[in-house]
């Protein structure tokens, strides 16, 4: 093969991925991983050769692109709150909506301030990490999948706070040994019989664990509500996100446990009703 130029590799790869909204685009990300270039670099490179190695390896990303497997998982990172954050398939790709969750906690509670706090269900540690690196929270992060754990406690290193999170394996909170002032979670939300309706990319490529809620969505969010008074100090804040349509069910959950007497729904830029907020009472 005949040595291509960037803009040669670009034009080729996005030829292939003609059929997606974002060909292009994915076709970008995909050679400057391979290349290790930022966008600077990239649009500075368009006239420099591409070696026959590197159009091979980019040329097998864009052909697992289109049999559906996230271009995420591809290249091994997504960016969420401003920092990069390694992902697989052992964790959920952290979405832009759940970056509501960290922004409204960061606001609610001082990040200086001696408080602990707790991410159920962390994932890629993506949630725990960002509340760490602009606090200076004592956290855990808990999962049922060591794997998940991994990545989280990597990226926790990453991100240089790895010696204020305690990584914790189990089921929901039983993991927990203390209390907390601050409880965060995003569980999976998906009702079981909407999994088949899923895009290609999630259903048959991230974790499942991660997506089914049960019959209505809502189990998860059932045991989390029913351990509050156990788990949450007075005047503590917890913050969940929701699917579509559930923000209120979520909110009258909370409720019912008998400890939250405030709680407050954010919409997020689509107008979804996604991040429900509930304030313990300091009785």
């Amino acid at each position: 093969m005949n040595s291509l130029t960037v803009r040669e590799a670009l034009n080729r790869a996005s030829s292939f991925m003609e059929s997606l909204d974002d060909g292009r685009f994915l076709a970008e990300m995909i050679i400057r991983h391979q290349l290790g270039w930022d966008r600077t670099q990239f649009f500075l490179g368009m006239n420099d050769p591409v070696s026959e190695e590197n159009w091979l390896a980019i040329e097998q990303m864009v052909q697992d692109r289109l049999r559906g497997i996230p271009v995420q998982y591809l290249i091994g990172e997504q960016e969420f709150y401003g920092l990069r954050f390694q992902v697989n398939p052992s964790v959920l790709i952290p979405r832009p909506e759940t970056e509501i969750l960290v922004e409204q906690v960061l606001k609610r509670r001082n990040p200086q301030a001696a408080l602990v706090g707790a991410d159920i269900g962390t994932g890629s540690g993506a949630i725990v990490v960002s509340l760490a690196v602009h606090s200076q929270w004592k956290m855990y992060a808990v999962d049922i999948a060591q794997e998940s754990l991994d990545t989280a406690q990597t990226n926790s290193q990453i991100h240089g706070v790895d010696n204020r999170i305690t990584f914790l394996q189990g089921d929901l909170l039983a993991p927990l040994t203390e209390p907390v002032d601050i409880l965060v979670s995003n569980p999976p939300y998906i009702p079981s019989e909407d999994i088949l309706e899923l895009d290609v990319q999630v259903k048959d490529h991230e974790p499942m664990r991660a997506l089914d809620g049960g019959r209505d969505g809502l189990d998860f969010y059932r045991r989390l509500c029913q351990g509050l008074p156990a788990v949450l100090r007075p005047g503590g804040l917890v913050a969940f996100e929701v699917g579509m349509g559930q923000a209120r069910d979520v909110e009258q959950l909370m409720l019912a446990s008998g400890v939250i007497e405030k709680t407050e729904v954010i919409a997020d830029l689509a107008g979804i009703e996604r991040i429900v907020i509930g304030e313990r009472g300091r009785g």
